[in-house]
């Protein structure tokens, strides 16, 4: 249950209301309230919590809580989560009946037609965990591209520590999905090559495709063109809307062109304007232009004028989606003025919530809002909001990373962001709007906000935006003419090819270049770290000469320059390489060195860093010492790694993996019930982990040979 759910029911109690009599009180129903108090609803909109606040009797402190607690609910992306089914969807039983039993359908028609929509209903025929959602933007200036799009749907069903390098990802996403009856919808597609690769070799996967094309050139689908709903299916939907006359009805559809966006704007135009009547709303639509824009027309001219100037402005959202925040500084006007104003465009149906919370245009009206906003305020007054937008997400970037920051962290990075926790779920969700702004910001700029994600990048491995962050980040230091500037961020993007992507010629190349900047600029601690990433790079491409000379120097280098952070990561990775070369013993002396250097007060960095080392160097000394038949010595290792990792409580895939360590040691010295209590605590934390623990593997046979022992 969720925060918000957790207290929405508990004031519900105190109230002494049951569901029905709290859905009498405060006009929602029933079943919306209990899906808010169970967590299936995260993110309800402004009006309804203050309806059920009414509903409540609660006011002051308790109904800014519930507000609050419904703001925190709605943070984090929407990932591959399949939009909410239209709750009016009408008609299609046709087109329905023949999406069902084929491998791939694409769905093409005009704007506005319910392609979508259709989509997504087809799509609730899969139970909710099988299915797969991703927007591909097809009409946007960078529509996402193949291996963004596979990007999405790998992490969605293996949401592991790295991206699969985009020369992998068709395989392993074809392994992935081989045995898997689940839906895959692509929405909004603008080529054939967005979507080919995702498409099945084999197996019961079904993809569901839609696109203002037809998409000739894939072969082997079947397609529909989805037209204008028929008379009868149009006048339904209204009826559901609004009332009005069997005559009324027809006309308004007519009006609408038949086209299921304009009739739901039509109608909810309507709904809205209890002084109106539906002759009224017809003399509207006939003013206008025909069919859809009519009825955006309509609706539009009849928002107030805040209303209509956040409606506009919403055209520069830079990404997909927004949160509200964003929306009031694009307004100009407070939050809670324009959280009332997204639920009157919600309403309306000219925005659309996603399940997350987060608020985003059909892309038609997204155009009528862009020529709205140049019609009205020029482009004068575009630059000037496009200046307030850039400036509050890089600002508000900066100040959300540094929660992550050693030497920074929360108490001083402002009162923007209660936690860490909180800084991290806004970078993630804002980040296909702060990326773009990042792009079109100068060098000084683009360096302070790349340095202040440094820290928070270590726990979003996954995300494929890294390389474009320090890619320019390292063109603005060189730009800039800052050679210690190049090194460091240099040394960044290298850490985007190991870690991230296993690209083993761009780390090095990048590694050279960091090293070459830090010479020129005589920065003898930057000489280190770029020796230390070329060693890393050396390391992830199996050259273990090359890398031990290059990793002994940047060790020299660290001690040298009392470099504390550098130190300990200098010698995990000489113990890696001596490990990993059969060289056991050596690899041992240099780990207990990092253990004794992080205990030590005198040569120990910040505590974070601390732990997270004696972990990584717990996690290697266990292994040698299980290996080496030191059975006590490799369970205290992995015992000091398993607290390390609570303490932590930043990478469940390493926790896991930990627990399946410890276990296969209990049961090594005979001990089952440690052994049992240790996969109990794995299977709780398994789905989390994603299938780095479950694929064949190293990891697998440990948990097999584990599970054998148990069973005996």
């Amino acid at each position: 249950m969720s925060p918000f759910g957790v207290l929405l029911r508990r004031l519900r109690v105190e109230a002494g209301l049951t569901l029905e009599q709290l859905a009498e009180a405060s006009g929602v129903s029933d079943r919306a309230i209990s899906d808010m108090e169970r967590g299936v609803s995260r993110s309800p909109r402004v009006r309804t919590i203050g309806a059920i606040a009414d509903g409540l009797g609660v006011g002051g402190d308790e109904r800014e809580a519930l507000l609050a607690a419904a703001r925190a609910g709605r943070g984090g992306a929407a990932g591959a989560s399949l939009p909410d089914p239209i709750a009016d969807f009408i008609g299609r039983a046709g087109e329905l009946a023949l999406v069902r039993g084929r491998a791939v359908t694409v769905i093409s028609g005009d704007a506005g037609v319910g392609k979508t929509t259709l989509a997504i209903r087809a799509a609730q025929a899969w139970p909710a965990e099988r299915r797969l959602f991703v927007d591909l933007r097809g009409l946007d200036a960078e529509p996402l591209d193949a291996a963004a799009v596979l990007d999405r749907l790998i992490r969605a069903l293996d949401p592991g520590p790295r991206a699969v390098p985009p020369d992998e990802a068709p395989s392993r996403w074809q392994t992935l999905i081989r045995d898997r009856p689940l839906v895959v919808l692509l929405d909004n597609a603008i080529s054939e090559g967005q979507v080919r690769p995702v498409l099945p070799a084999h197996g019961p996967a079904v993809v569901l495709v839609t696109s203002r094309r037809a998409l000739s050139g894939l072969e082997d689908v079947q397609r529909i063109r989805l037209g204008p709903l028929p008379p009868a299916d149009s006048v339904a939907l209204l009826a559901g809307l609004v009332t009005a006359a069997p005559d009324q009805l027809r006309r308004i559809a007519e009006l609408c062109g038949h086209v299921p966006l304009a009739l739901r704007i039509a109608g909810n135009r309507l709904a809205s304007r209890p002084d109106w009547t539906a002759d009224d709303l017809i003399a509207g639509l006939a003013t206008g232009d025909p069919q859809v824009n009519a009825a955006i027309d309509l609706s539009y001219r009849q928002l107030t004028p805040g209303a209509r100037r956040l409606f506009r402005r919403l055209a520069l959202v830079p990404g997909a989606s927004t949160g509200p925040e964003l929306a009031a500084v694009l307004a100009g006007e407070p939050l809670p003025d324009t959280e009332d104003a997204l639920d009157d465009l919600v309403d309306l149906s000219l925005l659309q919530q996603r399940p997350d919370g987060r608020l985003q245009f059909h892309d038609l009206l997204r155009l009528y809002a862009s020529e709205a906003l140049d019609r009205e305020e020029g482009a004068a007054g575009r630059a000037a909001i496009v200046r307030r937008r850039d400036d509050w997400l890089l600002d508000t970037a900066i100040v959300a990373g540094r929660h992550f920051e050693p030497d920074f962290g929360p108490e001083k990075a402002g009162p923007t962001f209660g936690s860490p926790e909180s800084a991290g779920d806004w970078l993630r969700a804002e980040a296909e709007n702060w990326l773009p702004a990042l792009r079109a910001a100068d060098d000084r700029r683009v360096v302070d906000v790349a340095e202040s994600l440094h820290w928070f990048s270590d726990g979003w491995f996954a995300w494929p935006g890294w390389e474009d962050v320090f890619g320019l980040s390292c063109a603005a230091a060189e730009r800039l003419g800052d050679d210690r500037l190049r090194a460091v961020h240099e040394g960044y993007l290298v850490w985007v090819y190991v870690v991230v992507q296993h690209r083993v010629d761009e780390a090095l190349e990048h590694a050279r270049l960091a090293s070459a900047a830090a010479v020129r600029a005589g920065d003898l601690r930057q000489v280190a770290w770029a020796r230390y990433y070329e060693a890393w790079a050396l390391h992830l491409g199996q050259h273990w000469t090359e890398a031990l000379s290059a990793i002994s120097r940047a060790v020299a280098g660290f001690r040298a320059e009392g470099d504390r952070e550098g130190l300990p990561n200098g010698l995990l990775m000489w113990a890696n390489i001596l490990a990993e070369m059969g060289r056991a013993d050596e690899a041992a002396l240099l780990l207990r060195e990092v253990i004794a250097t992080m205990r030590d007060p005198a040569t120990a960095p910040p505590q974070n860093i601390a732990d997270f080392a004696e972990a990584a160097a717990s996690q290697v000394l266990s292994d040698i010492e299980a290996a080496a038949g030191r059975r006590p010595e490799a369970l205290a290792a992995a015992t000091r790694e398993i607290e390390l990792r609570q303490r932590l409580g930043e990478n469940v895939g390493a926790m896991v993996r930990a627990l399946i360590r410890r276990a296969s040691i209990h049961v090594a010295l005979g001990d089952l019930a440690a052994a049992r209590a240790d996969m109990a605590a794995f299977e709780a934390l398994r789905d989390r982990a994603g299938e780095q623990v479950t694929e064949p593997g190293p990891v697998r046979d440990r948990i097999d040979a584990v599970y054998r022992a148990l069973s005996q």
